[in-house]
């Protein structure tokens, strides 16, 4: 089982208005429009990545359709439609950070 905790928008914000000495409203808000920038970034036609230089790169992808095995009846076989993903490739210095503790 995992013990560990899930730092969620309010968590940020709240440590932003604390280390950004501004209102905890005003934090909240700055946090919203960085996800939806990056959110606007990959499904806007014309970019589809978000590079975050020291922290990673999201990336916009798409999956094909495929036969895959339905998990409740293992022995029928069904169709999962193409859909679209987003990956995640974490920078060098996150690798780093994450590797050094």
């Amino acid at each position: 089982m995992n013990d560990q905790k899930t730092i969620t928008k309010d968590d940020l914000a709240t440590q932003l208005a604390q280390e950004g000495r501004m209102q905890k409203g005003e934090a909240l808000r700055a946090v919203e429009m960085i996800f939806a920038l990056i959110a606007n970034g990959l499904v806007n036609p014309e970019f589809g990545t978000v590079k975050i230089a020291g922290f990673g790169t999201f990336t916009l992808t798409e999956r094909q359709a495929r036969e895959g095995v339905n998990p409740s009846d293992p022995g029928k076989k069904i169709q999962i439609p193409a859909s679209k993903a987003v990956k995640f490739k974490p920078s060098k210095t996150l690798k780093d950070l994450i590797n050094n503790k």
